[in-house]
Order: C-alpha cells, then structure tokens, then sequence
C-alpha cells in the first residue's frame, strides 16, 4: 500500500527584511491578484495558505477592496487559508501578552471572512515560547505546525508529537524536519525524483513510524502560486514510486495524521535547539535601540494604557477602541518576523522603530487625555486645583515609593493627605522662565511677561492603594519636602543592602543575610565577527575588561540613595584594529546604583555613547552561587528552567548541526540563578540576552553588538551559508549601534526566593503607577496638555478603587476595558508550584464570568476559583447596567 503524501502549497510571507514594507507591499498585490484569478478558475488546485497570516487582508484591500467578496467566498469555502496570527511575530521577544493579542487580533480579522485557519502556524520564528500550546489551545486551535527548535532524538521517530506547556496543557503538533520548503520546486524532472523528492520522503518516512501519511510543504519565501502543481501531482502519481501524493492543506492533514495515530510522544515547553534548523540565539542583542524601544511601548500599552482605559471607563471617561486596535496593529508590524528579531537592512529598522515610536506618542497623548479628565472632574468637587493624582494601575497594592513632576510657583513645596504631610524627597529642581503670553488689545497685541517657575521632580510615599484605582494628594507650597543630602563616602545603603566603592572595587552586600559580593560588575567587550543574524567571536581572542570604578556623586535621603560612578574601557575602533591588536578607541559609561527604601532590589543604569563598530559588550554580574547547572528566568507565567552547558556543545560539529549550541538564553522580565543557600538575579527592561559562565560564577547580560552585515557566510558559530540571502550580503552601518544608549536591569542578592517574590520584584520594578498633577504653570510637560479638553461638568470623589486582589500570590498580565460597556477583563496568571485561590474586591453587585482567551466562551462564576501551578485566568467583571 502506498503512502500517502500531503502536498500543501503555501508562501511564506516576509512583510520586510532585505527588501522594504514598501516592496512587499508592491509584491503583495500582484500575488493575491494572481492567487484569486488562480484559486477561482481552477477547481483543481484546491487551496493555498498564506502564511498563517490575516494582516495580508488588510493590506490587499487597502488597494482592492472590491475584492473582499471574492477573498471571503474563496477563505469561507477552505480555499485561502488566513490566520490565526495578525502577523508572525518572534515570541521570545516580546511580552507574552502581545503574543495573545496578536493571535486574538489575527483570528478576529480571518473569522470576518469566514474561517480562520486552524493551526498555530509557526514555518520560520526563531525559537517556540513555551506556553504557545496553551494559548493556541485556549484560543480554539486544535493543532500546531513548526520548524524550529526540536531536537531529532525528542522526536522518538516521529514527527507528530504532543507538545506540553509548563501549566501542562498539551496540544498535538507537527514538526516541519525539512523546513516549509521541501516540495518548493515540484517536478516530474527524472533526475529531480530519483536525487532530491525520493531521498526526502525516505527521510520522511523513517521519521514518521506511526503513520504512512506524510507532509510535503511546497513553498517559499514570497513565491507566486504555482499553477502547474495540480498537473504535477497527477503525474508523479503515474510514476512507480511507493507514494501517493495529493494537494490539500495543513488542516486536512493534521486532522487525518492524528486520526486514531498512536503519537504518545510528549515534548515540554520551550523549543530552542538548533541542530536542523538555525535558532539565531544572539540576534536578541542585535540593534538594541529596537528592544528597548519595544519594551517600553509595550510597557506603556500593558502596563499603564490599558488598565487606566479600564478605571477610567468605570468612571464613564471613555476612549475609542478603534484608537487603540490601530495601535497594536502598527505594533504586531514592528514584531513581525524578522522585525522585532532586528536582522533586517537599514531602511527597515528605521520604519520599525519609527512604528514603536508612534505608538508610543500615541499612548502618551491617551494617558494625558485620561489623567487629565479624571484629575479635573476630581478638583471640580473638591472646588480645589493645587491636586496631585496618583494612579494604581495594578489590582496589587501600589508601589511603596512612587516618582513625580511637580510644577510650583515656589520652590518650597510639600504633599499634604488631609492636611498630613506625605513623605517626599526632591531629586532634582530646576528654575524654568515663564515666557510671555499674548495679549489681544484694540491697539493691537501685547505681550506680557509670565512668572518664573519651578519644575521639581520628587519621590514620595504614596497613601495605601491596594488595587486599580486612584488617590488624590495636595501641594501645598508652604514648607519645603526632604531634599538629597551630598556625601564624600561612596557609600549606599537601606535596610536590606550595602553597596561601597573601594579602591576602585565594588562591593554588594545584603545586610540582612550577611552575603558579601565583591568586583560585582565587570564590563566585557570582545570582537564580533558575525551579523545581524548570529554573534561570531574571533578565534582566541582575549576579551577586554573593565572592573575599576571612579566615584562622582553619592546623594541621599530617608527614601533613596544614588551612587555614580564612572569607568572607561579602550577599545579597538574596528575590526582591522582589533585583529591588529590596537586599541585607542575610548568608551566613557556612567553607572548609577540608586537605592530606595523599601526595595528589594537594587536599580542599576549605565549611560555610554559607542563610537566602535564590530564588537559586543556585555556585563558580567558575579554571583555567590558557585558553579550552577541551572540558570531560571520567567517566560509567560512562570519560571522556566535552562541548562548552563548544552550536552550537544562539545560535539556540535561531528554532529551535523547547523549552529553551535550555545547556551545563550531570552528573558521576558528576569533571570536568577538559585542554590539552597544563595539567589542572585537580575530583572531588565529591554535587556533581552543573558548568559550564564558556571565556570566562574557569573551571570552575564548582553548590553548590545555592534555588526554591519546582513548575511555572511562561514562564520565560527554558524558554518556554511549566510543565513537568508545567500547571493547577496547587505551592509548596515546602522546596526553598528553608533550611538548614545542607556541600559536599565535591577540585581537582587538573597537567600533561596519562591516564585511569588520574584515575580513580586518584578511588578515594582516595572512601575505600575501613574501620576498627574493639575496645575496651569506648564503645558508642554504632556504631550497634549496645552489643549483644552471637554471635561465632563460632574465632579468625582478624591479617591477611588476598581478592582484588587486579596492574594499577593497571583499577578496580573492584562487589564482592559471589554467589549461590553461596564466590563472590564483581566488576565491573572499564578508562577507558583501550588494552586492558589483568586479572591477579588470588585464593585458591589457585580457579576464575575471566566472567559477563554478568544473572549467567546465565558463561565459565570460565583465562588472564588484556583488557579492551577503555572496557569492564568480570564475573566470578565462586569458592573452597572452591563449586567
């Protein structure tokens, strides 16, 4: 009996990479104009898949919106696959909850077609996250398809597998061993069948030994529908072979592959090896100006956007959803494959981050509209305009110490709570001119001079909040707030940790546990020799290092400490001086380590200006756990677990696999290494790459790399051909990083932490708060704050509370106004090892359903319910007439 194989003709669809959005754009039409006239005229091609993507809808019908009849009939009928994903975008790059957004906004746009297709699609992203089982699943998605990150012995012989996520949900998933490409160039040709269609199918074969049906992907990158493959088909099925072959789709055959198949094989978590298929672990530090930027959008989207938009509609200030669906969009274009992953040619980069860019104004001027709105319907009942409001945007109690700009008329201020004074330090101050303003006379204008002012920013201790909501504090200028006090010692410390600076060394010690670190912070720079793709170290060369730091500044208060230091390392100025063993190139970075009150962590920023090109600095964090097998850091909802030493590495070669294995590793927020006396860890805001050095202790974080090449051939790393364009080598000066940067992470230094702690840390580090002080002395501090604004003509209480949670062991990853008015959605999620009870004060009389992720199916709920280990909960709160 012959086997049967699965011909599915499909393209995988770059939206930009060597080529530009505006090319791809161009290619677009011409393709899906040719598909349409192809898939309509020609009953004998069945189907073709486009890539698992939606946006390529929104696009083509930008230009052809005639044609939406037409691409629905053809997507309802199973003819065009579209969907699940909005665009494909790299998962380890990129919040966990932009992830489920992309995917929500993906399915949404297919499903107005008719049909969204049924498979977590996944041909070409550089490494799998590992809870995309779980989220595929929660979304409705019955399968997955993917070519990067298994081994060959996980598979067992088989290339459909059970893929478990770390909340141990599994879904069943079909590995792509040859990539999406095998069947690309279909042909009856003799010698094409005899040496490289048979060989494939053979190979097929021997790793499919539970089933005699085999997928054949028969595409590529940006290829046009091919419209002989129906023809093609029929004639390799009259040829002699062992095979039967027949064109459908990727649904049909997951769906007939895993009917009553025996495929027991389970496979965990997180997908990174790269012995077939090439990973790029070290493109997370390529271009590191895009990271950090996308980090701090989504930050403001998830983090203080969307819950405000959730408090302020309970509030009845509202904002257009089609306002914010435009600004995740422009944001799943810039996290498209190989957007956010940042190997791309220079014109590219530049529309990407101009896209974060965007949306991050964007964000700005909605906060300022609702901040606004809010805070002035609040001094309208309280007949009072000297208010500072301070917003929760968590349903976690507020940050212990909170950061603000204060604009007075004096520079001696304070905060006042009903009449009590609230616990503040001045940071900085600075004496600004009031200008002029206008002054329309019947003689013609006048300009009149304005009163000098100050601008203060402070930090200050804000009244207990213990969930989304809002206080409202005072500024009185009447006595002058706590101000930094300068010292000659360089010395920091609060009642947890003790940093000092002696001959030239740093020490970090955690006062509480008496662990001692010392030369805690080395900075490492080393030659780069690769792309944008992969980092390529030169062969033998001895790394340069920094561990001297200079003092400058040691400032303190009750509240906060700051240390600056500054250091210097001289560099090679290029790659023929490196190699030539000169270096002159000075590079000058500023460390400040600040210290609250309160805090569990340390704050740590570098400021530095690049003047070198082709190398890699990082910075090597000591730690006293000794020699640590593990590294951990959290992806999605939980902490996951790293080898520190691949097994494959040492053979990598002998082998066959196509990059060196090197345990080189992602983070979402934070990494910590951990033994039964010691934990050290470090939690980063756009600081994507680490790695961990067992040999000496360290944990090192990758600040950036500096390359000038897309595509380069034979590097020590990465063997044979250039990764993607292999005729073609594009230069990227902009990817040399010649630049101004700045780097934020915090170090925590303590005993053994369980999950909640960290997770903790983390959550207060991001800042969850929001601050808005009414006043008319400056207009230009907000982006729209100069202009005048409807202001609802009711007034609002100086306080008040949306949603909290009673248990501080559960986090929250999404808060959003629903679709319904009066609802608000959130996502809780629980890191730990034990179920734990998700208990919440909401408004009175309010209803509480548990949605799935896709927000159709929803449970009412009229009991407190357990998160499982590991898991997340959706749910809908629904108040008012809503219900």
């Amino acid at each position: 009996m012959k086997k049967e194989v699965y011909v599915v003709a499909h393209c995988h669809w770059d939206a930009e990479w060597y080529f530009t959005c505006e090319d791809s754009h161009i290619l677009l039409i011409e393709n899906m104009d040719y598909l349409i006239d192809l898939l309509e005229r020609d009953p004998a091609f069945p189907s073709f898949t486009f890539d698992g993507l939606a946006v390529v809808l929104d696009e083509y019908l930008q230009v052809r919106p005639e044609n939406a009849p037409r691409l629905e009939a053809l997507i309802s009928q199973r003819r065009l696959f579209v969907g699940p994903w909005y665009t494909q975008c790299d998962s380890l790059l990129i919040r966990t909850e932009s992830l489920i957004r992309n995917l929500q906004y993906g399915i949404a746009t297919a499903q107005r077609f008719g049909h969204s297709m049924n498979i977590g699609y996944l041909p070409d992203i550089f490494g799998q996250h590992a809870y995309l089982p779980a989220i595929f699943g929660d979304l409705g998605i019955d399968y997955a398809v993917l070519q990067r990150g298994v081994y060959t012995d996980q598979l067992k012989g088989d290339l459909n597998f059970l893929w478990r996520a770390p909340n141990q949900k599994t879904l069943p998933a079909c590995c792509l061993y040859f990539g999406y490409g095998p069947g690309k160039f279909l042909s009856t040709d003799a010698d094409y069948v005899e040496h490289r269609l048979l060989p494939i199918l053979e190979r097929l074969s021997d790793l499919n030994r539970s089933t005699d049906k085999l997928l054949l992907p028969a595409g590529g990158d940006q290829v046009l529908a091919n419209a002989q493959f129906p023809q093609t088909v029929k004639a390799l099925n009259e040829l002699d072979t062992p095979y039967h072959f027949h064109m459908t789709d990727y649904e049909s055959y997951l769906r007939d592959a895993w009917a009553g198949a025996p495929f027991s094989n389970v496979i965990d978590g997180e997908l990174v090896a790269c012995q077939k298929s090439r990973i790029h672990r070290t493109c997370h530090s390529t271009r590191y100006d895009i990271k950090r930027q996308t980090w701090q959008t989504e930050h403001l989207l998830l983090d203080q956007l969307e819950p405000l938009m959730a408090l302020a509609s309970h509030l009845g200030v509202t904002c257009p959803q089609p306002i914010l669906d435009s600004m995740w969009k422009t944001l799943f274009a810039a996290h498209a494959h190989n957007g956010i992953e940042a190997t791309n040619a220079d014109a590219v980069n530049q529309n990407i981050k101009n896209r974060l860019i965007s949306v991050e104004r964007s964000a700005l001027s909605l906060l300022n509209v609702l901040k606004k709105k809010i805070s002035y319907q609040i001094a309208r009942q309280q007949a009072d305009e000297r208010l500072l409001v301070v917003f929760n945007c968590d349903i976690s109690p507020l940050s212990p110490l909170a950061r603000a700009v204060i604009f007075t008329q004096q520079p001696d201020f304070t905060l006042t709570q009903n009449g009590v004074a609230v616990e503040s330090t001045l940071l900085q101050q600075e004496k600004l001119s009031g200008g002029q303003v206008v002054i329309v006379t019947a003689a013609g204008e006048k300009l009149e001079p304005v009163a000098d002012y100050y601008r203060s920013e402070i930090l200050f201790r804000p009244p207990s909040l213990p969930g989304l909501g809002y206080q409202t504090l005072r500024v009185d200028e009447q006595q002058a707030c706590a101000r930094l006090a300068r010292r000659d010692v360089p010395v920091i410390e609060n009642a947890r940790y003790r940093i000092s600076l002696a001959s030239g060394v740093l020490t970090l010690e955690n006062k509480q546990t008496g662990q001692r670190v010392e030369d805690f912070l080395t900075f490492v720079d080393c030659g780069d020799d690769g792309d944008e793709f992969d980092f390529a170290p030169l062969a033998d060369e001895q790394p340069l290092t920094c561990r001297e730091f200079h003092f400058v500044t040691c400032e303190s208060s009750a509240q906060v400490s700051h240390l600056t230091l500054r250091s210097s390392l001289t560099l090679p100025a290029n790659m023929a001086e490196r190699q030539a063993g000169i270096a002159r190139q000075k590079m000058a970075i500023a460390t400040t380590l600040e210290l609250r009150d309160g805090e569990g962590f340390v704050r740590v920023h570098h400021q530095l200006i690049n003047a070198a090109t082709e190398h890699r600095l990082r910075v090597h964090l000591k730690t006293p756990v000794e020699q640590p097998n593990y590294s951990f850091a959290d992806q999605g909802f939980s902490i996951i677990r790293r080898e520190t030493v691949n097994p494959y590495v040492a053979q990598w070669r002998e082998l066959g696999f196509v990059e060196k294995p090197m345990p080189i590793y992602t983070l979402e927020n934070v990494v910590y290494l951990q033994n039964e006396q010691h934990f050290f860890g470090a939690i980063t805001k756009g600081i994507k790459e680490y790695e961990v050095l067992p040999e000496s202790d360290t944990l090192a974080l990758t600040l950036f790399r500096s390359v000038g090449l897309l595509g380069k051939d034979d590097t020590l790393w990465r063997p044979g051909r250039a990764s993607g364009i292999n005729n073609k080598v594009v230069e990227t000066p902009d990817a040399q990083m010649l630049q101004e940067m700045e780097f934020d992470y915090a170090l925590l230094l303590d005993g053994p932490q369980d999950e909640a702690a960290i997770f903790s840390a983390c959550r207060d580090y991001r800042e969850h708060y929001l601050t808005y002080q009414v006043q008319k002395l400056n207009t230009f501090e907000e982006r729209l704050e100069r202009f005048t604004l409807p202001i609802a003509p009711h007034g609002l209480p100086p306080e008040a509370q949306l949603i909290a949670c009673g248990n501080p062991r559960l986090f929250l990853s999404m808060c959003r106004p629903g679709a319904r008015d009066g609802e608000t959605l959130v996502r809780l999620f629980n890191p730990t090892p034990q179920p734990e009870i998700c208990s919440l004060t909401v408004p009175p009389g309010s209803r509480i359903c548990q949605l799935s992720l896709n927000e159709t199916r929803r449970t009412p709920l009229w009991y407190d319910v357990a998160i499982a280990p590991g898991d997340y909960l959706t749910l809908a709160i629904v108040t008012g007439e809503a219900q």
